[in-house]
């Protein structure tokens, strides 16, 4: 039985329509006529046998078979572009990247201390981090354009998108405060010294919030908030700076104290942050996120007291 053979020309054709959402943005991009890249797919399609596109108006539409093309074109691709990355080191086999999207409501400690065993491990390792939105660096790392998320949220559902989620570490989560704010509340101490204080919070889009404010309501205290953050460091820095009181993980203690002389106040009892790597499962997986994911318990350990 007479086997489609390959061409891989034909495949990257593809692979860029596929991504750009189009012909005429793929030519573009590619620098050759969209005349030429039609020609080339109808080819791709006869050999493999199957429709890859469909039609639906005026939009290209993957067929279920160009989904599968798509997810193998993916990983040929990334393949090519490691061994174009060996080729070009000036020791071969030493130089590597391990680009990382960092949710910006992990802390910049936390997320030194996940990915320090991989750096300690592979001393020529190039890390390359890009900080964002967590939904954007979810699709991104959906598209290729990220090896590894960090994050302090799971997937959701609607988020699978042949992607997996490790929690990796786990934290208490404490409140703090400048050690100015705390001079002028020495009537009071542990947590009824939030009664009526002024106290500072991740926004509603933040996993922890709901959790704070549940704690909060249990516990019958009525601070004031003065301030709500989408971005975990301004919070810090706000807060250490005595604009408030504010919510931090416990292993961020040390680091508060030494650099804005904040105390800890109180640990919320049964409330952690939990710390997850969300990845792209693959059949030649990327060797240093595999090395973060299996990270052993001695680095764990710290975050966890």
């Amino acid at each position: 039985m007479h086997k489609p053979e390959l061409n891989y020309k034909h495949l990257h054709y593809f692979w860029a329509v596929a991504k750009e959402g189009g012909v005429a943005r793929a030519a573009e991009r590619l620098g050759i006529s969209p005349q030429t890249i039609s020609g080339q797919l109808a080819k791709l399609e006869r050999e493999m046998g199957r429709a890859l596109f469909q039609q639906e108006g005026r939009r290209l539409v993957l067929t279920e078979a160009g989904r599968q093309a798509l997810h193998f074109a993916d990983e040929i691709f990334l393949l090519g572009e490691r061994l174009r990355e060996a080729l070009a080191a000036p020791q071969l086999g030493l130089a590597s990247r391990l680009t990382v999207g960092i949710a910006d409501s992990v802390p910049k400690l936390v997320a030194y201390q996940l990915l320090a065993p991989v750096l300690a491990a592979e001393p020529q390792l190039r890390l390359v981090c890009q900080e964002g939105d967590f939904e954007e660096l979810v699709s991104a790392l959906a598209r290729h354009k990220l090896d590894v998320v960090l994050s302090d949220r799971d997937l959701g559902q609607g988020q699978q998108r042949r992607l997996a989620a490790k929690r990796l570490a786990s934290c208490p989560i404490g409140i703090f405060a400048a050690g100015s704010l705390l001079a002028n509340s020495e009537a009071a101490s542990g947590k009824e010294i939030l009664q009526q204080a002024p106290l500072l919070l991740p926004s509603r889009r933040s996993s922890m919030r709901a959790r704070i404010d549940a704690w909060l309501e249990a516990e019958g205290l009525r601070p004031r908030v003065v301030g709500e953050f989408d971005d975990n460091a301004l919070l810090t820095t706000f807060g250490g700076s005595g604009a408030g009181f504010f919510p931090a993980a416990t292993v961020m203690a040390d680091m508060l104290a030494r650099q804005y002389g904040a105390e800890l106040v109180t640990v919320l009892p049964e409330l952690s942050e939990d710390y997850y790597a969300i990845s792209r499962p693959a059949r030649l997986p990327n060797p240093h996120v595999e090395r973060l994911l299996q990270a052993d318990l001695q680095w764990r350990q710290p975050l966890g007291n």
